[in-house]
């Protein structure tokens, strides 16, 4: 077996606690990485401005793989390493599959977030918004044009987050979306489904930033709990699921955590890895 070399890991769910913070555990573990010259690489669906804070407390200035790998860049020097957007057509018909099923959305852009209305995690973000120095602000967009936005974006737009109106709608909504674009939605949470560009996943933004730092598939572990995690989680030499995993994640991976990420899961997952000879 190889050395490990990079450790991908979700954030929701996985390195945050569910008051959405970084324990001290994992905080310290992340550092013993760092001293051993491991690279610790955040792989989320979240807009990478939205990583900065948490970066600047783990000392961090790894680039980002964002939007569930349609993005990877360094968010404090906006250094791009890869995207791959959706189509303007694509985005239209996802909108109206939402509006059919009364469905609200957001699009995650390179730079902004889009939505309609300041409601479901616009709402959210904004009001983080308040609470934040400005560099770590995330830049909104609020407006009923739709049309005219994705318009002047095209080939900048690279998730589309849809929060259905209820448990009931996911499957409808997936069919729907499938049906007119050819595109996946997937769960990243339990209440909401991420749409990006066919083939686009966190395993397809490590292997592509794998390939840059000249690391191996063997040489990797990546750490989850969600289905947007599934693909890095048998993509990597190691997948390692938290306890608080979704079934799917726990089978396809080699290790699961004992402890869930309110108990610092992350940090046992990095001491297993750093354990391994």
């Amino acid at each position: 077996m190889k050395p490990i070399k990079l450790i991908a890991c979700d954030m929701d769910g996985t390195l945050l606690d569910d008051q959405k913070r970084i324990s001290t555990d994992n905080i310290e573990a992340i550092n013993k990485l760092k001293a051993r010259g491991i690279y610790f690489v955040i792989a989320t669906g979240r807009h990478d401005s939205m990583v900065k804070g948490y970066l600047d407390t783990l000392g961090l200035e790894m680039p980002v793989i964002s939007c569930n790998g349609a993005m990877v860049r360094e968010p404090f020097s906006n250094h791009l390493f890869s995207s791959i957007p959706l189509q303007t057509e694509q985005v239209f018909e996802v909108i109206l599959a939402c509006k059919s099923l009364g469905a609200d959305y957001h699009i995650y852009g390179r730079d902004v977030i889009y939505g309609e209305t300041l409601t479901s995690r616009m709402f959210y973000y904004n009001e983080r918004n308040k609470t934040l120095p400005e560099r770590d602000k995330i830049k909104l967009f609020v407006s009923k044009d739709y049309r005219n936005y994705v318009k002047e974006n095209t080939g900048e737009l690279y998730k589309i987050l849809i929060i259905p109106s209820s448990q009931n709608d996911f499957i409808p909504i997936k069919e729907k979306i499938f049906k007119a674009t050819g595109l996946h939605a997937f769960q990243s949470d339990a209440a909401l489904l991420d749409v990006a560009q066919k083939g686009i996943t966190k395993a397809h933004a490590i292997q592509n930033l794998c390939r840059e730092l000249k690391i191996s598939q063997e040489e990797t572990a990546a750490i989850g709990d969600q289905l947007n995690d599934l693909d890095m989680i048998e993509y990597a030499g190691i997948g390692i699921a938290m306890n608080n995993a979704v079934q799917p994640i726990k089978e396809a991976a080699q290790n699961i955590t004992k402890k869930n990420n309110n108990q610092s899961g992350v940090a046992e997952a990095i001491h297993m890895l750093l354990a391994l000879k």
